[in-house]
């Protein structure tokens, strides 16, 4: 078929929209967020179409979904401003420096802000990493094997375009989203845990 054809051509620029998203937040463009929406949003359509396979209709939440994804935010943003007291004002002030930077870098408390996060930005990063990546691993890894690789193929890809602070967040919060996409079966879940706890620790109370 034509459309199995293009498959790789898709594919590759997926993957060149993942590098290109990356250095994008590496380089932090003015008006960024208004930059990054018409971006992901191309990059969205993008990874849908790489997809082929492990492409479906966009699943249902369920209410027990939705309660997991928001109970695993809550945990997660806790956690995150727990490491984030303890190396910046609690034990030590080593990633003081870091975080002022991305704060200051990225802006907070905007609406905006928020509503690109939540219907742009989280969702192209779901699809591709959840969606497209794990669904290309899983065959090969398993299903939780596909998670860890995801999580550390996303971390890797950060630590290249020298972000290792936003690398080290993506491990653990990788991993929690893939294992929860895996458990729930719905990529949705994991989109809406992912987009309340970007909106938590960038916009609603940030991490500083």
């Amino acid at each position: 078929m034509a459309g199995d054809a293009a498959l790789p051509v898709w594919r590759a620029a997926a993957a060149g929209g993942v590098l290109a998203w990356t250095a994008l937040v590496h380089v932090h463009p003015p008006r960024f967020f208004a930059v990054a929406s018409v971006f992901c949003a191309v990059w969205l359509a993008v990874t849908w179409r790489a997809m082929g396979p492990w492409r479906r209709p966009p699943p249902s939440l369920s209410l027990p979904d939705a309660a997991w994804a928001g109970a695993q935010a809550l945990v997660l943003y806790a956690g995150a401003r727990a490491f984030l007291w303890a190396f910046c004002g609690g034990f030590t002030d080593a990633l003081c420096g870091p975080l002022r930077t991305i704060y200051a870098t990225f802006g907070t408390g905007s609406l905006g802000t928020a509503l690109a996060l939540v219907l742009v930005l989280v969702p192209a990063e779901e699809l591709f990493w959840r969606g497209w990546v794990q669904g290309a691993l899983r065959p090969r890894l398993g299903r939780w094997g596909a998670v860890a690789g995801s999580a550390v193929l996303s971390s890797l890809v950060l630590l290249g375009f020298g972000e290792p602070l936003l690398a080290l967040a993506a491990l653990p919060t990788s991993l929690a989203w893939g294992a929860l996409a895996e458990w729930r079966r719905t990529p949705v879940a994991s989109w809406v845990s992912h987009a309340l706890w970007d909106v938590l620790i960038v916009v609603v109370w940030p991490a500083t």
